[in-house]
Order: C-alpha cells, then sequence, then structure tokens
C-alpha cells in the first residue's frame, strides 16, 4: 500500500496554508503560524492491517517576495498503538512547488516504520513531475 491518498491531501492542505498566506501580510524573517490537524485512514506496513492516523501540529509559513517556504512539525498516533513525529517542508517558487515529508512510528514493543514522501509539481500547468511515497517497516 503506497498511500498515496494521504499525501496528496496533506499537500492539498498545504496549499491551502500557502494561500493564507497571501491573504495575511507575512513578514520575511518571522513565520505566520497555523495549527495542524488530519485524520485518514491507512495501513500498518509493519502488520498489514487498517489503522487510522491522526496528526497534529503547527506549520511555520515563510513569505520571501514570489516564494514561499513551509516548514511543519507534527505528533503522529494511529489506532493500533504507534506514535511518533515527523517534519515536512513545502516550497513554491512561482515556476516549481516541492514537499518533502518524513515521519518516524513507534509502539510499545519497540516496532517502527517510518512515513517518507516527495511531490512535485509544475506550477504554471498543475502537471505533477514527481509523486513518491512509501510506509516502510523498520522492525524493532
Amino acid at each position: 500500500h503506497c498511500g498515496g491518498r494521504p499525501v496528496i491531501r496533506l499537500v492539498l492542505a498545504l496549499l491551502s496554508v500557502v494561500a493564507l498566506a497571501f491573504a495575511a501580510p507575512a513578514a520575511a524573517d518571522r513565520p505566520t503560524e497555523f495549527p495542524i490537524f488530519d485524520v485518514f485512514p491507512d495501513i500498518n506496513p509493519c502488520t498489514g492491517t487498517d489503522m487510522i492516523v491522526t496528526f497534529t501540529g503547527t506549520a511555520f509559513v515563510h513569505e520571501h517576495g514570489s516564494r514561499e517556504v513551509v516548514r511543519s512539525q507534527r505528533t503522529i498516533t494511529t489506532s493500533d498503538g504507534f506514535v511518533g513525529h515527523g517534519t515536512d517542508t513545502f516550497v513554491a517558487n512561482g515556476q516549481v512547488f516541492v514537499f518533502r515529508q518524513t515521519d518516524i512510528m513507534t509502539n510499545a514493543s519497540g516496532d517502527r516504520f517510518r512515513a517518507r514522501g516527495v511531490f512535485v509539481g509544475d506550477a504554471s500547468t498543475g502537471t505533477v513531475r514527481v509523486e513518491r511515497f512509501e510506509l516502510t517497516c523498520l522492525g524493532p
């Protein structure tokens, strides 16, 4: 299971955050903060079973002329007992937008998995150039 739909949802959510940054003036030296909250189903790569993923965090939006940079930090929990943290970055320069994300999850038994993704799009055409997402069981 590649979990691509959650990445698309997250990218769209970040695009919405960037749109909000245009609506409010943002100083280049100080980020504007926005809360992040999302809940979605996925498949645990270590067990192959369904899980519900919940993450909460904060997006920090910087506007630098025509370029936007968003950095996010989050805490993640799953319905099957995994807990972890993640970070991502989103950069839009008027020509392309790039999203990269990494999350590491651990349960009480010491099992771990990683969620990692990259998404690159052409801003002028809306064409996706790269879309990769993987959930990888890292074991104990």
